[in-house]
């Protein structure tokens, strides 16, 4: 099965990445089947050090969440020129999780608020042919929204923070794990079956 083997290719990265933590306070935790890195939500994020996926064709980010205070938090993105090329995120505002780039956000509309100390798994793809943006939330589509991408990528996939008029902003507060991308989108059973594997609360 393609998840199958797109997990383990992830899990031979994923001691990379984990090994990549920038500057800032973020400190091992234990997560719900193992180890997650828990952010201050104020100065901690964590690098991989390379910019994968390649945001010019289609692709997926997944990670396991658990927000701890409100505002906006951003857990994964990549750098762009002067903004984040994509927030899979947390919006404050609207008080739900969502897969946004600048100015458009695919809200997780049909699961309602997030509650805080709970463990969620996110996936957002983007769709470049249909220029369509979608957030799944334990599995089940939540949000989707229809937008073009104007930031080109510009640096690393990042954990735990954004990047907003040139400057850090929108730092996770509370703990992510098994964070992954792959250069395509999944389908909704792909995903079904990717939650269910992996760890939750």
């Amino acid at each position: 099965m393609a998840v199958a083997r797109e997990e383990r290719h992830r899990r031979r990265r994923q001691g990379r990445l984990a090994r990549r933590n920038g500057p800032g306070a973020t400190q091992w935790v234990d997560g719900p089947r193992g180890g997650a890195l828990a952010f201050d939500g104020s100065t901690g994020y964590a690098d991989a050090g390379e910019p994968v996926p390649d945001t010019g064709r289609d692709y997926w980010v997944a990670a396991w969440m658990r927000l701890d205070n409100p505002g906006f938090r951003t857990a994964v993105f990549i750098e762009g020129w002067h903004e984040s090329v994509f927030y899979l995120q947390y919006s404050g505002y609207d008080r739900r999780f969502s897969l946004s780039f600048v100015n458009v956000r695919a809200l997780a509309a049909r699961v309602g608020p997030a509650a805080f100390g709970r463990w969620y798994h996110l996936v957002g793809t983007y769709l470049h042919s249909a220029g369509l943006l979608s957030l799944y939330v334990n599995g089940a589509l939540a949000g989707s929204a229809h937008a073009d991408n104007p930031e080109p990528a510009a640096g690393h996939l990042l954990i735990g923070r954004a990047k907003t008029d040139d400057e850090p902003a929108d730092f996770w507060s509370g703990a992510i794990c098994d964070v992954h991308a792959y250069q395509r989108v999944l389908t909704p059973s792909e995903v079904r079956a990717l939650a269910a594997a992996e760890p939750g609360a």
